[in-house]
């Protein structure tokens, strides 16, 4: 009976020892099979990324060649960076046996979160979207938005927002939703914009003269672009002078130093030709009366 269960015991032990054996050897297998699957899933990304950025440097230079300007290369680069990318993690994840369904269906779901918590960046998102199939602007516009009170030359198109540099070299962000939503006033949108100067002279000035003076001040100005369209006339009225307007073309880029130049060279011309610009002035006439005894 002892020599029976003694036999029993051994024959147990030997079943756990080759259950053991067995569930070591799975293991090691499975380990050996999950560290493999990474180490390849790492090198497919790395593969992938070089991949990814081989169709950007492509798509850049495609997008150069057709005259794309700066600002909508760098937007449709990076929503390609990320579609990409989202498509790459999508192949990976199909590796380790993860069905593309669901993670379609993950991704929908975690967009559907993410897009109610960030509507507001989705909106500057599609803004962008509109600024960039329609271009009412582009690098280097001088524009002035009135929904945010500002102007300036565009600096950056990004994303979700456009960034503007000002005179006064300040750094504006606007988000891209604003922009499509409002009116935006492009003022370098053409070569050329019309510079309009209103000047005030004393009412006893020759108009004739001061006109002719003018339109022969126009014509000596380097910065005066189609001279034969300029005009001088007489814009107003007012109470201590009549107000002479000129109108005419100069480049966009030269439009301030154009507009500072006219106006010290007008105050010279008006000086050697005597011609008075009058400034608010109260004229008191008073008369003695004689008072009889």
């Amino acid at each position: 009976m002892q020599i029976e269960a003694a036999s029993e015991v051994a024959q147990d032990v030997t079943k756990e020892l080759t259950r053991f054996q067995r569930y070591t050897g799975n293991l090691i297998d499975n380990a050996l099979n999950a560290g493999t699957k990474v180490l390849i899933v790492i090198v497919l990304f790395f593969i992938g990324r070089f991949l990814i950025n081989i169709i950007r440097k492509l798509l850049r230079k495609s997008l150069e060649r057709s005259s794309v300007n700066n600002g909508n290369i760098k937007f449709i680069d990076a929503t390609v960076r990320i579609l990409l990318y989202i498509l790459l993690i999508g192949l990976l994840a199909g590796y380790f046996g993860i069905e593309t369904a669901s993670v379609v269906a993950l991704l929908g779901s975690a967009g559907l979160t993410v897009g109610l918590a960030f509507q507001g960046s989705l909106s500057n998102f599609a803004g962008g979207m509109l600024i960039l199939l329609t271009k009412p602007f582009i690098l280097g516009d001088y524009i002035f938005v009135p929904g945010a009170s500002v102007e300036g030359t565009v600096d950056d198109i990004g994303m979700f927002y456009t960034r503007l540099k000002t005179v006064d070299n300040r750094s504006v962000v606007i988000p891209n939703s604003l922009l499509s939503n409002t009116t935006v006033t492009n003022l370098t949108f053409f070569d050329v914009r019309k510079l309009e100067v209103i000047i005030g002279v004393a009412y006893d000035s020759d108009i004739d003269k001061v006109k002719s003076v003018l339109a022969e001040l126009l014509d000596s100005e380097e910065f005066v672009v189609h001279k034969k369209d300029k005009q001088i006339f007489v814009n107003e009225l007012n109470s201590s002078s009549i107000d002479i307007g000129m109108r005419f073309f100069v480049k966009k880029s030269e439009y301030f130093q154009s507009k500072w130049q006219i106006l010290e060279d007008i105050k010279k011309t008006f000086d050697a030709n005597n011609i008075t610009i009058p400034f608010n002035q109260l004229d008191i006439h008073m008369e003695n009366d004689k008072i009889k005894p």
